[in-house]
């Protein structure tokens, strides 16, 4: 079981540059479950997009580039995800044009006419009551409302019940593609354990909801951050300098910095550090 729920981290972990090619992940790094419920009801929400309910892994479609693609352990799984996930892509003007089940991977690739592609946001890291399926729901709507407020077009929302993740839910919704995935409009999530420099952020990308001090749900490019710390303030100022030449250097977009004086200092060999830095940056 503990193998099981690795490899299930590892599938959702796949995003962006690191989800460009299939090939990064093996058949052989996940599992999937054999829940033996019937498909989702996949009725047409009032605003458009299609809503219903996730209880088999393979059904949960990864998207990346012109395509989405699921881990399938049968044929028949496979089967059941291109039936499922055909229709959806039809219903908003993306035109499949291959399907392929290969290394238990079900892939559909598709061709837009305006250059849009599909994308997904999991819920899974974000504060909700995971009890309660009326917050879910709430949040969930709230993810929709933000999406369609800058013109990404919902295409589908699910409530997710496996017993891989805990009871959470996603969305999937149009934008325009970009040849770096880290510079696509996305519904995206910052949450690395620190506490967040909201106000430095303001303006560079769409907040949709502060949910902890130390998470930030926004839309908008990939959003990066990074802690220094220093002896002094001049030694700070010397490290930010060099971590945007660093940046720059790697074409990544430098945001902004806060320097602030540790309550306490942390000890090394060579003597304390006073000072410490967050730094912000687009990937």
């Amino acid at each position: 079981m503990k193998a099981l729920v690795i490899a299930t981290a590892v599938l959702f972990s796949v995003s962006g540059a690191k989800a460009a090619e299939l090939a990064d992940i093996s058949a052989a790094d996940v599992k999937a479950s054999k829940i033996e419920v019937p498909a989702p009801a996949l009725p047409a929400a009032k605003c458009g997009h299609v809503a219903g309910e996730i209880t088999k892994m393979h059904l949960l479609a990864q998207a990346n580039k012109s395509q989405v693609f699921s881990y399938a352990e049968t044929e028949a799984q496979y089967n059941e995800f291109k039936a499922m996930w055909q229709p959806i892509l039809e219903k908003f003007g993306m035109k499949v044009i291959s399907a392929e089940y290969k290394g238990k991977y079900g892939v559909l690739k598709y061709e837009s006419p305006d250059s849009t592609v599909l994308r997904t946001f999991l819920a899974d890291g974000m504060n909700y009551d995971a009890l309660s399926a009326d917050a879910m729901k709430k949040e969930q709507h709230m993810l929709l409302e933000a999406l369609e407020k800058q013109g990404m077009t919902p295409v589908a929302a699910f409530m997710i019940k496996t017993e891989f993740l805990r009871p959470t839910f996603n969305v999937y919704y149009l934008t325009k593609e970009d040849a770096n995935p880290d510079h696509e409009n996305q519904l995206r999530q910052l949450k690395n354990g620190e506490d967040i420099d909201f106000d430095l952020l303001t303006g560079a990308v769409t907040f949709v909801e502060k949910d902890a001090s130390f998470s930030l749900v926004y839309i908008g490019k990939l959003l990066g951050s990074k802690t220094k710390l220093a002896a002094d303030e001049a030694g700070m100022n010397v490290k930010i300098a060099d971590y945007r030449k660093f940046l720059a250097e790697n074409k990544k977009e430098f945001i902004a910095s806060r320097v602030f004086k540790l309550e306490k200092p942390i000890e090394f060999s060579g003597g304390n550090f006073n000072y410490a830095a967050n730094i912000y940056f687009f990937q």
